[in-house]
This record gives structure tokens, sequence and C-alpha cells, in this order.
């Protein structure tokens, strides 16, 4: 049920990747969230604000109480290492994208908070900045009244898999941070889950696209 109170109900998608867990931490932790739903394959621990529902993601349910939500916070994110093929990884990270916006639109959900990539660009050249802009132009496109787009460079967080490519860029990157401009530092998970915490609690009409600086500008 959707909240009518000043507390709120949100829909969170993608829970157990490394921005859906600090994203779910704080939500849970603030005093403005009443309740929140979140979508996983695997159960989380439980809360007492937290309502875990189990879905199977090639058949994502249409009817359900659970969409009568205050935002939607959609943290839905894979590589082509762990997704294996071109094609899995445009499912999680444009099709699922899409279809939760289509169903979120199709419920009246007023806000939709969607954590992209720097430099996403449906006409970019590689698959992993083209299929992130063609997630956001759908979601945009969506008919959804407040959109907004968080759009962070490299994250610095706890993976649960290994990626050595980005451990590399990340130590490099944590050396280099205070002489880089903003929007080239790599963003602290805590920091970008704040900002997309606090944006989908204070939405407003319109699209917002939050480039890469705001997460180092805003504090925990």
């Amino acid at each position: 049920m959707r909240s009518t109170n000043d507390q709120k109900t949100l829909l969170l998608i993608g829970a157990t990747g490394v921005v859906g867990h600090h994203v779910l931490a704080q939500a849970l932790a603030h005093p403005q969230v009443g309740k929140v739903v979140a979508l996983t394959r695997k159960p989380l621990t439980p809360h007492p604000k937290l309502l875990n529902q189990l879905i199977d993601f090639n058949a994502i349910p249409e009817e359900a109480p659970w969409w009568q939500a205050d935002a939607v916070i959609c943290t839905l994110g894979t590589t082509i290492k762990v997704a294996k093929t071109a094609e899995q990884f445009r499912f999680v990270d444009y099709t699922l994208v899409a279809q939760f916006a289509a169903l979120a639109a199709q419920h009246s959900v007023p806000c939709f908070v969607l954590n992209s990539a720097m430099m996403a660009n449906p006409k970019a050249r590689g698959l992993y900045l083209r299929t992130k802009g063609e997630a956001e132009q759908t979601v945009k496109n969506s008919g959804i009244p407040s959109v907004i787009i968080a759009r962070p460079g490299l994250l610095d967080g706890q993976r649960e898999e290994f990626r050595l490519g980005e451990e590399i860029g990340l130590v490099t990157s944590r050396l280099f941070n205070p002489f880089l401009p903003k929007r080239l530092r790599s963003v602290k998970v805590e920091k970008l889950a704040h900002v997309m915490l606090k944006e989908a609690l204070h939405a407003e009409p319109g699209v917002k696209v939050l480039e890469s600086e705001v997460f180092q500008a805003d504090a925990v």
C-alpha cells in the first residue's frame, strides 16, 4: 500500500548488489522510510521494515500489492564476465530495467531512481555504455512523473566477486583522487546510496541526471 503519511514505501530492485546493499541498509535505518520491498532471487536477512519478495526475474509479477510504492530504486547491473554473453548482459542491464520501469508506470509509481554509469550514451560504440544509455532512455520515456538518473564513475566498494581491472583502477584512483577533477574521481558506494535514497524521498517532477561529481560533494 502506498504511504499516506510522512513515511515512505520504497521498492528496491537489486538489493544484493554492491550499491543495492548500501541502499537497503540506509533505507532500513532511515526514519522517513516505513517499509522497503526488496525483490530478490535469494532471501535477505530479516528486518521489521523489510518485505523481501522472492521472484523469478524471467517472469516479473505484473500485479502485486507491492507495486503500490512511493518510489522505485533500481540498482540492477552486471558485467560481461558474470553474464557470459552480450545477450544476457543486455537482459539484466536493459531488458529488466525497461520492464520494471514500464510496470512502475503502469501502477502509477511517482518516482524511479536508476543507477546508471558515467558517460552512458545510447549512441556509444561500446556495449556497456550503450546499454546503460538505452536503459536511461527507456526510463525517461516511461511516463513516470519523477525520474532520477545517477551516473557515478568508478565505484569504491566491496564486491562479492573479484574484478581485477576495477581493483587496479581503484588503487590508482585512491592514490590520485585528490589531484583529479571531481567528475573523474572514484565514488564511495555509501555516498552514492545516500544520494539515491535522498532523491527518492524528496523527488520532484521531471528528469534529473546526477553526474559523478555530485557524489563527491554530498556528505553521508
